[in-house]
């Protein structure tokens, strides 16, 4: 810690905070299974299928995690991730947050 307070570089290019700090909000789920977080990873090294991506949904209440990897981030894949491995073993979720990012 001492050595990046006194480096240049460190104090001139690093990541600066660019939105003041507020207090965390606290997310809950009535029951399990009713609240899924969803979000994409990627692009990373070439897996199997040419898969790219990782589309991972975690549950709000017990901490479950799905993920599957992709080749390309669409709207059918993300579908068919949704009916396969949320909808068809959990029922239909009371509801979804997801977090848009521009790949």
């Amino acid at each position: 810690m001492e050595f990046v307070r006194k480096c240049d570089k460190c104090q001139r290019f690093s990541n600066v905070q660019k939105q003041p700090s507020q207090e965390l909000t606290i997310v809950t789920s009535p029951w399990p299974f009713a609240k899924w977080g969803i979000d994409f990873i990627g692009p990373l090294l070439k897996g199997r299928a040419s898969a790219r991506f990782d589309i991972v949904a975690i549950d709000y209440f017990t901490k479950w995690v799905e993920a599957t990897p992709l080749a390309k981030i669409t709207e059918a894949n993300t579908s068919k991730f949704l009916r396969k491995n949320i909808i068809c073993r959990f029922d239909i979720p009371h509801s979804l947050v997801g977090w848009k990012q521009n790949l």
